[in-house]
């Protein structure tokens, strides 16, 4: 798990019988963040970050404590009305082996409720991996609509009742061969959402009303009467706040795991941006900060609004870049469906590192009534078209445990190995665009070889380096390490990879189809574009600290250098 999606993470252990030092009854809330709905941002209750008040029976009370008192504290602590509340119960599923919950819906009739919906997957939680602690769960749900709830009207047909409450039974464990055991203790899993009850206690139509969202919804929109209601402003501010606290807890922008979850929010934020009034950034981060800081201290100590103004800076220009090729693509050649679109936003991808999310939001704003189910079928396809041949590719040049490329042999007879030469394999082509820049594009490739010790680069030049050139080869290199950049690559056909200026043997016959490999976030402005089979490493920071051990010559008219990475 990347992020803490509920408070039950952190507590598998003692859910499955070790001891908590706490007891058995605890209370806890959670702070947590879940991407699998982030489509679904902008409307009245979806949000990425929320905050979870949990508490929890670990072998202690069970299904008539837990659902009395989550009753008891929603119509007399709450007030909210008994008549405009519902609950859902686990239907049971023969897949699991499982019945239908009827001690839960026999309690909740004896406390007089009897708008009682049943439901299958969604009263039921867990295992958080592919196993583990699970159970069916009983959910409160409250009427937001105008009038009286129609007769008819439950939970599952009717999304104008909200979930406020979730009471987990957490007396199953799911094993290996998918079958779900009995624990040896019964557990109870609470999870009430903080921004959804502040929503229905006051009678608001949205979460994005509740105070803590007050001042955020005022620096995006300040002249803006109910900006709240206005979807754009409620997905930045919704992706600014979880942006916030991401920064918070230590996580960078990046394009792998958590990092790239933050660079995703940011981005789609500034995406979305673009189609408001401009607003100040640093003011609305504070605002996130200003709100939250007296519960969440930590939000002080780190410097938010300059990593999330660095992000931001960098992605606008970037996305300025592939919204310009989008809109001269069309202008030359328009497209006529689906597929179409799907193909365009997939070369914006390779080509400008567009996220692939936004594709169609940016082909939709100059060619309306995509249908999006398409599109998105479409460029699923040719994403796991293009996976598949690059996984050939490796294959067939890198399979066994000797890795093959143009530039000569790798020898990997392990893991450990194998990851030792992929960041030689990538300090290579940093090397050359080094060497290019403090030398001269008169630098080429004129050899290759590389152990899972050193690298040896042989190129053009008549005399030999200085030790200040050499110092400066590596004082470039490894600031191109130091940034952290992305290595890209990008499949196009021989002509158009030659006009993009990456560096290839002039004297070889390449297929009509060639991969370049880049690092930076787009073609365009790489420190380092090559035609290269790869592999390479994620990110030039995994290559480390690059050396130049050696420098002799290699002939006449050509230089060689060692190096190492450390």
């Amino acid at each position: 798990m990347l992020f803490t999606t509920a408070g039950m993470h952190p507590l598998i252990p003692y859910l499955l019988g070790d001891e908590h030092p706490d007891g058995s009854r605890l209370v806890n809330i959670q702070r947590s963040l879940r991407t699998g709905d982030i489509d679904e941002v902008g409307d009245a209750t979806h949000l990425t970050f929320f905050e979870m008040l949990g508490h929890w029976s670990l072998g202690d009370y069970f299904k008539r404590e837990a659902i009395t008192w989550s009753y008891r504290f929603a119509t007399e602590e709450l007030q909210l009305p008994k008549d405009k509340l519902a609950v859902t119960i686990y239907a049971g599923e023969t897949s699991r082996g499982i019945g239908s919950d009827e001690e839960a819906a026999k309690i909740w009739r004896s406390l007089g409720v009897e708008r009682i919906d049943q439901l299958t997957d969604d009263n039921w939680w867990g295992p958080v991996h592919a196993t583990g602690p699970c159970g069916p769960t009983t959910e409160i749900f409250v009427w937001t609509g105008n009038n009286e709830p129609p007769t008819d009207s439950l939970p599952g047909n009717d999304d104008r009742w909200v979930e406020i409450w979730n009471n987990v039974f957490m007396e199953f464990n799911k094993t290996t061969d998918a079958t779900y055991q009995p624990l040896k203790q019964k557990n109870i899993d609470t999870g009430v959402g903080l921004e959804r009850v502040l929503m229905v206690v006051n009678g608001y139509e949205s979460v994005y009303q509740i105070d803590l969202f007050e001042p955020l919804i005022a620096a995006i929109s300040p002249d803006k009467s109910l900006a709240h209601a206005d979807r754009d402003v409620r997905v930045v501010a919704d992706h600014i706040r979880a942006a916030v606290f991401l920064i918070a807890d230590g996580v960078e922008p990046s394009n792998k795991d958590r990092g790239y979850v933050l660079r995703r929010l940011i981005r789609r934020a500034v995406h979305v941006a673009g189609r408001l009034d401009p607003f100040n950034w640093p003011t609305a981060v504070e605002a996130v900060v200003g709100a939250y800081a007296d519960e969440y201290p930590h939000l002080l100590e780190r410097p938010i609004a300059k990593v999330f103004m660095t992000e931001q800076s960098k992605f606008y220009q970037q996305l300025e870049r592939a919204k310009r090729f989008i809109a001269k693509s069309l202008e030359k050649s328009p497209v006529a469906n689906a597929q179409e679109a799907a193909a365009l936003a997939f070369l914006a991808y390779q080509s400008h590192a567009l996220p692939l999310e936004l594709g169609y939001e940016l082909i939709e704003h100059h060619v309306r009534h995509i249908d999006r189910n398409a599109f998105e079928s479409s460029l699923d396809a040719l994403v796991q078209a293009h996976q598949e041949i690059s996984r050939a590719g490796s294959e067939k040049k890198f399979g066994g445990h000797g890795l093959i490329l143009d530039t000569g042999e790798l020898k990997a007879t392990d893991e450990a190995e194998l990851q030792k030469v992929l960041r030689l394999h990538t300090a290579t082509h940093i090397l050359q665009a080094a060497l290019r820049h403090i030398l001269g594009d008169h630098v080429q490739q004129k050899g290759s070889d590389i152990n899972p010790e050193r690298l040896r680069f042989d190129f053009t030049h008549s005399e030999k380096l200085t030790d200040n050139q050499i110092r400066a080869v590596e004082a470039w290199a490894n600031d191109i390490v130091d940034q952290d950049l992305p290595m890209q690559s990008v499949d196009l056909p021989l002509h158009e990879a030659e006009r993009t200026g990456a560096l290839h043997f002039f004297n070889h016959k390449y297929p009509p189809i060639v991969t370049v490999y880049y690092l930076g976030n787009d073609l365009t402005t790489a420190a380092s574009k090559e035609f290269c089979g790869g592999p390479h490493v994620a990110r030039s920071g995994e290559v480390g600290r690059i050396t130049i051990t050696k420098e002799q010559s290699a002939g006449a008219g050509i230089r060689r250098i060692k190096a190492i990475v450390a």
